[in-house]
């Protein structure tokens, strides 16, 4: 895997001119937009724009509550969080970038009506969300210090209600101890490729953007093909999932707490968003990773892992904004993989563009159905 990492970035590098500069429509390669100053509330002290450097945080609060069939079945939780992101430039080409980002947390869970995480006083948990610092180039694209995901493709499908990514990402999620390339050419090409030091997992995206994937740019698009040699992941009913690539008599370290099959089982995707003015929004995953031999879906589905991948899955999401970003939405996410089909209606109340409410309904052939409904303030 490390020599098709090296010359997955090689291929990619070759293909751009010596001339390729970051986008012009988007001034980070890692921290997008940074030196806007609508972007956040700027932190003056770190912050010269005529020098090309600025610092600024956000704030956010969110609240999830869910449940499944029966609501003795049920999971909460409330998250406070502080974001501090910017880039301080040495040269005109050369900065320190980082995104900072704390998130306290309090969880409220019940299983059959049993209390199995109890109230904490809002004192339960503080962690790293984002850990990532680095130095960046605007010619040549930033090499960072991580806790983040494997591949950064994924996020195109990040659409409408949390937890509903059905797209085989790589099951560890966001860790520690990764090093990661990343670049955004004046030619549209991108490139991410990650290398996590502790479990040698590696994560490899190139694309095609017109921008950035999360600044939602009116009619912008992205299109991405990913590769990672982790443990690949689906959504199995309600607070469930399938895990691949699993083997305790195994001594391949993962980003899980389950050891790794093979470090040479490969998961596969093709992924992409389209911005629709500001009214809408799709993004698609389409995934494939190779399933073991002799092993049923229904033993997979019990067991909730396997040796082997996943097979096909592809999961997809619409989500219509409102005009100025205020009053009703709706969003529609519909998956399917050898496992389950999963369709997700949700309706959203934007107060304005920084406060919103929304509930969802999962309807799913195999596992437990579930109801969510959340509540966000971003400052």
């Amino acid at each position: 895997m490390k020599t098709l990492l090296s010359s997955s970035i090689l291929l990619a590098l070759s293909s751009i001119s010596v001339s390729a500069y970051s986008a012009p429509h988007d001034d980070g390669n890692w921290i997008e937009s940074y030196s806007d100053p609508n972007y956040g509330s700027t932190l003056e002290q770190f912050t010269d724009l005529d020098e090309g450097s600025r610092w600024y945080y956000n704030l956010r609060l969110q609240a999830t509550a869910s449940a499944g069939e029966s609501l003795e079945h049920n999971a909460n939780k409330i998250e406070a969080s502080l974001r501090l992101r910017g880039k301080t430039m040495f040269t005109d080409d050369l900065g320190f970038m980082g995104d900072f980002w704390l998130k306290a947390r309090e969880n409220y869970n019940q299983e059959d009506g049993v209390t199995t995480n109890a109230y904490d006083d809002l004192d339960e948990d503080a962690a790293w969300e984002n850990l990532i610092f680095g130095i960046e180039s605007n010619k040549y694209g930033s090499i960072a210090y991580a806790k983040h995901t494997s591949n950064w493709a994924i996020f195109a499908a990040d659409i409408g209600m949390h937890g509903q990514f059905n797209i085989q990402g790589e099951a560890g999620g966001k860790n520690a101890g990764k090093i990661i390339y990343k670049n955004f050419f004046s030619n549209n090409l991108f490139v991410h490729t990650s290398y996590d030091r502790n479990s040698d997992i590696v994560g490899i995206d190139i694309g095609y953007q017109t921008a950035n994937i999360y600044p939602f740019y009116p009619d912008s698009y992205g299109i991405y093909a990913s590769v990672h040699n982790g443990q690949p992941s689906l959504n199995n009913g309600y607070q469930k999932t399938i895990i691949g690539n699993v083997d305790q008599s195994k001594d391949i370290k993962s980003d899980t707490d389950f050891n790794r099959h093979s470090d040479d089982l490969y998961t596969y995707s093709l992924s992409g968003y389209k911005q629709f003015g500001m009214n809408g929004r799709f993004g698609s995953v389409l995934a494939y990773s190779e399933r073991e031999d002799g092993e049923t879906k229904r033993e997979i589905r019990e067991r909730g892992y396997t040796k082997g991948g996943l097979g096909f899955s592809a999961s997809a999401t619409y989500e219509y904004f409102p005009e100025n970003i205020e009053g009703w939405g709706a969003a529609v996410t519909a998956s399917h993989d050898e496992f389950s089909d999963q369709f997700v209606p949700q309706v959203y109340y934007w107060f304005h563009p920084q406060m919103r409410m929304w509930a969802g309904h999962v309807f799913t052939s195999h596992g437990e159905e579930s109801t969510q409904i959340e509540f966000q303030i971003d400052y």
